[in-house]
């Protein structure tokens, strides 16, 4: 009869650890917001400024104002891949 009792007790813990786990899951997200605004906040701004307030005449220059952020990015990251390389 013991033996039931804390069986039931792990199993009412190990449920209680889910709902818990499920929650912080949700909280870290809430806790990213800030980091996550600054993120997409600039991007936003590229976005209404060049659609809204520049509009690109002609094909070249749109292509040249999508591709040019795009090859930064690009060029960042193989900086950083080498950079970790070294570091190893």
């Amino acid at each position: 009869m013991r033996e039931e009792s804390d069986l039931n007790d792990q199993d009412l813990n190990e449920k209680l650890d889910v709902l818990l786990d499920q929650n912080n899951d949700i909280r870290k997200w809430n806790e990213g917001l800030l980091i996550k605004s600054l993120i997409l906040f600039p991007i936003i701004i590229f976005v209404l400024g060049l659609f809204i307030i520049n509009r690109p005449e002609n094909l070249k220059d749109l292509l040249f104002v999508l591709i040019y952020p795009v090859f930064l990015v690009f060029m960042g990251l193989i900086i950083l891949f080498i950079m970790r390389s070294n570091i190893k």
